[in-house]
């Protein structure tokens, strides 16, 4: 590993930021909202780190004449005799963290929709996009709020 490969430094900063997104799942699946809060302030802080020294990157490559992809990146680091293992480990955690992050999201946009269900049940105000078999909305005069009770 050579300290002056900013590919290298990226991908320990993006492994940091992995790692992150594997504690947030383990506290979305614990319900540790506590937790979640702590995370959100790390992830926001090591995300604007990833994305400064990516930007960083670029630039770099533009100054010395490199195309801006994945070529140009490897052929960078090869003029520059950068070990290409770390090239290819970045990929293989920006996917990763791309996927596990989705997921991450998925499950919070589930929960949100379950908690919002249960607060429409218990304030008697259902979901207007829903029709029973009949054809009328549930949020017809008839209903009652159990809220109300």
């Amino acid at each position: 590993m050579s300290p002056n490969n900013p590919v290298e430094v990226l991908c320990q900063h993006t492994l940091r930021l992995l790692d992150l997104i594997l504690q947030e799942r383990q506290a979305l699946q614990d319900h540790d909202l506590d937790r979640m809060g702590a995370l959100l302030g790390i992830k926001e802080e090591r995300t604007q780190e990833v994305m400064r020294l990516e930007l960083s990157l670029r630039q770099q490559l533009e100054r010395e004449g490199f195309v801006v992809d994945a070529s140009g990146i490897s052929a960078w680091m090869q003029r520059q005799r950068f070990d290409l293992s770390a090239w290819r480990r970045l990929r293989i955690q920006l996917h990763l963290l791309k996927d596990l992050n989705g997921i991450n999201g998925h499950i919070i946009s589930r929960a949100e929709r379950n908690t919002q269900r249960l607060l429409e049940i218990l304030t008697g105000q259902p979901d207007s996009s829903v029709y029973h078999a009949n054809g009328r909305n549930p949020g017809s005069r008839t209903m009652r709020a159990y809220g109300s009770a």
